[in-house]
């Protein structure tokens, strides 16, 4: 994959959590059908494809 297609995927993930978080703040009644050991662990495997996906073009070959 290239820098440019890693860094673009990277922030269309940053900014689908973001609206993901102001929709959670819009109507806190909102929730999953399972268990929140399940939503957190979405939630880490999500944020650490777009830490990898951000950071990943910056290191070296």
């Amino acid at each position: 994959m290239s820098k440019r297609t890693s860094r673009i995927l990277g922030l269309i993930m940053l900014v689908g959590a973001l609206a993901l978080i102001g929709a959670a703040l819009a109507a806190p009644n909102l929730s999953f059908p399972w268990s929140n050991t399940v939503t957190y662990t979405l939630y880490l495997l999500y944020l650490g494809v777009m830490i990898l996906l951000l950071i990943a073009p910056f290191g070296k070959k």
